[in-house]
């Protein structure tokens, strides 16, 4: 008798213990969902216990913030995930049903509250470079305060010849000229331990490379002389400065100008410090050459014989073309003449005689050498 009543006993008791377990609720560490913020990653895991697993979730009613899904994480739990995309409240009731075999049911309410982001690309925009000129920008993020920082590149491409690194870093020489669109990233853990990410679309435009052209290619030796450099490519106004040896003589000023007396002949060219509106900067070849000073270099002039046709060329060496020839003092013997282009004598003398000529020539920079001779003709 005494044995049958204990039995009876944990029979009832067990049966009390059974019907707790098939008591469907969601755990006590789901009650609540936690604040969050736009930016920053989201995870709030909702479980249940008792009842029958493997459990069932459904948004029954109601709406998540933007950004964020709710997905199984395992036969007791799901998650609602991602990164919030807009603030505000958003309010949902979410079902948690067990296994068919012993339908239960229950449901909870949850507030998501999404505060304003803390953290993000706070750099406007990028400025714009010249093809093969090197390039140099750092991307900026915050105000969250942060442990590290990552940034990487999202979508779209840079120009050839740029690379972004992790540190934000975006540097190189854009190697084609042209705009370029793309999308980049960052993620930093705060000093929460919260990760925070943004991303935004930049646009860089790469302008035509910097080339220079001067005004004057040739100059002379002791001759005085000016060259304006023009600027192309990049953007206007531009900044110069020396990158190579000038010339003897010569000097560069910071509007572009070369000027000064060149003392030695020699060279083909020069190299030239370039500086864009923008920051852009190269080193830039510029023709120019300087020659030797003007100089006559025919010493005599050969007799003529009266009434026989006569042809001399005067020689010159340096200078700059064209030269120019004329008659600055004497005279030549009648029937002769001066070609001032060639610097030909030519004609027939017409009588014998004795004659003294001063020569002069000049060249384009305004150059002269003079010489005087003696020419004699003969019957």
């Amino acid at each position: 008798m005494r044995f049958t009543r204990l039995l009876v006993l944990l029979v009832l008791v067990a049966g009390v213990f059974v019907g707790v377990a098939r008591a469907l609720d969601f755990d006590d560490n789901s009650e609540e969902a936690p604040a969050g913020e736009v930016g920053e990653v989201y995870r709030f895991v909702i479980g249940g216990n008792q009842g029958c697993i493997p459990y069932h979730f459904i948004l029954q009613q109601g709406s998540l913030p933007p950004g964020l899904t709710m997905t199984t994480l395992d036969y007791k739990h799901v998650v609602i995930g991602g990164t919030p995309t807009e603030a505000g409240v958003w309010n949902a009731y979410i079902a948690l049903h067990d296994d068919p075999e012993c339908p239960d049911s229950t449901q909870q309410f949850f507030s998501f509250k999404i505060g304003s982001r803390t953290y993000g690309i706070t750099t406007p925009s990028l400025a714009p470079t010249a093809a093969g000129s090197q390039y140099s920008a750092t991307l900026q993020a915050g105000p969250h305060p942060t442990k590290s920082v990552t940034w990487s590149l999202a979508s779209g491409s840079l120009p050839s010849g740029l690379t972004l690194n992790a540190d934000g870093a975006i540097s190189g020489a854009a190697a084609t000229a042209g705009t370029y669109t793309f999308t980049v990233g960052v993620s930093a853990i705060g000093d929460d331990g919260n990760t925070r990410t943004d991303s935004k679309q930049f646009t860089l435009d790469v302008l035509a490379p910097l080339a220079a052209t001067p005004s004057k290619r040739v100059a002379e030796v002791g001759v005085r002389f000016t060259s304006t450099l023009t600027g192309t490519g990049g953007q206007g106004p531009y900044a110069w400065s020396q990158s190579g040896p000038l010339p003897a003589g010569l000097s560069l000023g910071g509007n572009g100008v070369i000027s000064g007396v060149p003392t030695r002949a020699g060279g083909t060219s020069v190299t030239v410090h370039l500086v864009d509106a923008n920051g852009s900067a190269r080193d830039v070849s510029v023709p120019l050459a300087v020659r030797a000073r003007l100089g006559i270099v025919t010493t005599t002039l050969r007799t003529a014989s009266a009434h026989h046709v006569y042809r001399v060329k005067l020689r010159a060496s340096g200078g700059v073309p064209a030269l120019r020839w004329r008659i600055v003092g004497g005279g030549l013997p009648l029937g002769l003449r001066l070609d001032a282009r060639t610097g030909t004598i030519t004609g027939t003398a017409s009588a014998a005689g004795t004659s003294r000529v001063r020569v002069r020539v000049t060249d384009a920079l305004g150059a002269a050498s003079t010489k005087s001779y003696l020419l004699s003709v003969v019957g």
